[in-house]
């Protein structure tokens, strides 16, 4: 009889880990800075060296004091989730593979492990992403922004997908490219494998340096595949 797996799912970030997804970052921020302007929030507040999330909860704060109702601030919240979208879209389907990726993926599959992705995208725009590199086929479930209240590295995100996996948290291995990816494995007990990719540039690294393993870009798939099959 086989021996129980300790590890039963890998969970995958998307982009920067699967693709290189060739957004204009800037342009997203300005864009949505544009829209949270245009409802009166100060320019002090908003910057385009803070991420979309962070200039939206300094709106989000901005607002609930100014007494706007949750209605209204659901709607503007909505406007600049749309403006994203649309850049993500086109992002999407432009998507590049990570080289190697996808013989990572496939001895994941041949070792029965379910796999997922959690991601700031919307799900449909991830799906054009994988469909466009061809490994859509590979995952049990895909999770974006449009799936979950409180997106990575609040626990949620990934507790979402292990009650839809059927798997325990600490039966994941999550593998990501930034802070927040490796922050919300360790908020939830789970495994991490930490890829040092060109994006990481963009985020603070505190979080990053915790993972289990972190692996070089150009390391992948050797390396990436030794790291995994010793944590499972």
């Amino acid at each position: 009889m086989e021996e129980n797996k300790s590890i039963k799912a890998i969970i995958w970030d998307l982009d920067g880990t699967l693709i290189h997804f060739k957004i204009d970052y800037l342009r997203a921020r300005r864009k949505a800075i544009n829209v949270l302007k245009k409802y009166q929030v100060p320019k002090h507040l908003l910057t385009v060296k803070s991420s979309i999330l962070e200039n939206v909860k300094f709106a989000r704060d901005f607002f609930e004091k100014e007494g706007f109702s949750k209605d209204k601030i659901n709607k503007i919240i909505e406007e600049v989730d749309k403006e994203i979208t649309t850049i993500e879209y086109e992002a999407a389907q432009d998507a590049t593979i990570i080289n190697g990726i996808d013989q990572v993926l496939e001895f994941a599959k041949n070792k029965n492990l379910k796999q997922a992705i959690f991601t700031f995208n919307t799900k449909k725009n991830a799906e054009i992403s994988l469909k466009k590199v061809n490994i859509l086929q590979y995952f049990d479930l895909i999770v974006g922004r449009d799936n979950v209240s409180n997106l990575k590295p609040h626990p949620d995100h990934l507790i979402y997908i292990c009650n839809q996996l059927n798997v325990k948290t600490n039966e994941i291995l999550v593998i990501g490219d930034t802070n927040r990816d490796i922050e919300a494995a360790i908020n939830v007990g789970a495994h991490s494998i930490a890829l040092n990719t060109n994006v990481i540039g963009l985020f603070n690294q505190e979080s990053f340096n915790k993972a289990e393993e972190i692996i070089e870009l150009e390391e992948i798939p050797s390396k990436l595949l030794n790291a995994i099959e010793k944590i499972i």
